[in-house]
Parts: structure tokens; C-alpha cells; sequence
């Protein structure tokens, strides 16, 4: 039998130690919240007039045949361009393509259906990456489509850009903002903004509340995905043909086609 109090013990010390690089914490810092957001792209973009109109955390877009995909942070801003910021801890090698994926779907929900492609708004794809990605030692790369006969750009609205998570040099701005999103503690922070929403969750009864209800959330979620991925790999054993076994964890699970081929997909994985 679990002990709550000892799960409560553990959820407590988890709290204390994360920082904004953990993505199910950065949807927390972000999510909603303009000024937060708007401090991140100013700092990015080297400006102080971004002005956010609009932030969502961990926005799901489902693919029509393909992979779904989980933005942690889409924003927009006053100006029509918008934004999918993402932390990630480490780069497997496919970062640069999973950064494709990720501007090629926010381009599906951004351009209502029926429009002209003369509608399609400027894109921005940013990855927080804890290590340096390049290898450069570069505080952050920013790419754009260029033709490589000319070197012009192409201008279809499409940025990545790659932020060096190994930037010490806290004596820019920049600087300054990679180093908050490895902090554990609110004290350390060199950005009110940021600072003022972390200690919210981290030292406030309700923040800390809401944070535990969360980890309580993710621990179902973990265990439903266990018992599904469970189910896929029995009934493959016992030869269950691919579409019976669709059919049965959408009713036993109530997950739509798309979410079943998906739990399908991660159990060939």
C-alpha cells in the first residue's frame, strides 16, 4: 500500500528542486502569463517592445496521419508572429528535426482553413537546450531557409533558433536568462518576473497545492499509459491482430483512433 504522507515527502522535495529547463515546470512559469513571456522574447530577440497578446501551455496538435505533437509554450504577439518555446534537457541528435516537426505543425492550427497561403504568419521555433547543441560554444543560433546557390533568404516566415543552455556569461541579458532557468531557488534569480512566478509555486500555499496535484496527475497518466502499453504488448503476444487491438483500448481506454495508433506506434518503438 502507498503511504501518502511519504509521497507527499517526495512531491515536496521534487518541488524544491525543479527549475524552469524541467518543461512540465516551464508550462507552469509560462503558462498565461504575458509578462513572463514576454521577458523570454525580448530577451531572445535582443528588444524590449515585444508585446504578447496570447500564451498557451503544453498546446497537443493532433496529426491527421502522423506523429501528434506537444508544444510546451505557443504565444503570439502584437505584431502576428508566433512562438513554440520548448526546454530541452538533452539533445539525442534529432533536435534540429524535431524542431522541423514542431514548425511544420504550428503552421496546420495557425492558418484557418479555407485561407490563402498569403495568410500564413511568421513562425518561431525556440529550444532552451541544457547543453550546448552546436558545439560551438555560441550563446544562440538562429536559422532561417537560404538559397544555397545565393545565399539570399527565402523569406517564408520560418525561424529555429537554438539556445546555448552552457552560456555562463551572465553579463548579458541573455546570460543573465539561461542562468534563472537552471536555478532551484527563486533568491538566486537575477529576473523579478520570473522569480515573483517560481516562488509562487514553490513557497505559497496554493502554488505548492497546485504543483502537488499535478505530480499526483502525472502519476495516473504514467500508470494508465503503463497498463495500456501492458495491454498492446499481451494481446500482440497472444497474436490480437493490430486493428482488434485498436478497437479494444479505444473502448476500454476512451482514446480516439488517432490516440490508440499513437500508443500503437510507442510499443513498436
Amino acid at each position: 500500500m502507498v503511504n501518502e504522507g511519504h509521497l507527499h515527502e517526495q512531491d515536496l522535495e521534487r518541488i524544491r528542486k525543479l527549475r524552469i529547463f524541467d518543461d512540465d515546470f516551464l508550462k507552469e512559469v509560462f503558462d498565461g502569463n504575458f509578462e513572463s513571456t514576454e521577458l523570454v522574447l525580448n530577451v531572445i530577440f535582443d528588444r524590449n517592445d515585444i508585446k504578447v497578446i496570447k500564451v498557451i501551455g503544453q498546446r497537443e496538435i493532433k496529426g491527421i496521419e502522423g506523429h501528434s505533437v506537444r508544444l510546451d509554450i505557443l504565444a503570439e504577439d502584437s505584431e502576428g508572429h508566433a512562438y513554440d518555446i520548448e526546454v530541452q534537457r538533452q539533445d539525442k541528435g534529432w533536435l534540429h528535426l524535431r524542431a522541423r516537426y514542431n514548425s511544420s505543425m504550428m503552421d496546420t492550427v495557425l492558418l484557418p482553413e479555407g485561407e490563402d497561403y498569403s495568410k500564413l504568419i511568421p513562425t518561431y521555433v525556440i529550444f532552451f537546450v541544457e547543453k550546448d547543441a552546436v558545439g560551438d560554444g555560441l550563446p544562440l543560433h538562429h536559422y532561417t531557409m537560404r538559397d544555397e546557390t545565393t545565399n539570399e533568404h527565402l523569406n517564408d516566415g520560418r525561424h529555429i533558433i537554438f539556445v546555448n543552455g552552457d552560456n555562463k556569461d551572465e553579463s548579458t541579458r541573455l546570460g543573465k536568462l539561461v542562468h534563472d532557468f537552471k536555478c532551484t531557488s527563486p533568491d538566486d534569480m537575477y529576473y523579478d518576473v520570473l522569480a515573483k512566478r517560481v516562488r509562487h509555486f514553490k513557497e505559497t500555499e496554493g502554488g505548492i497545492a497546485h504543483m502537488c496535484k499535478l505530480m499526483e496527475d502525472m502519476r495516473n497518466e504514467a500508470a494508465r499509459d503503463a497498463a495500456i502499453l501492458a495491454y498492446i504488448e499481451s494481446a500482440r503476444h497472444y497474436g490480437v491482430a493490430d486493428d482488434l487491438i485498436i478497437a479494444d483500448i479505444m473502448k476500454k481506454y476512451n482514446l480516439t483512433e488517432q490516440e490508440a495508433k499513437d500508443y500503437m506506434l510507442k510499443k513498436s518503438a
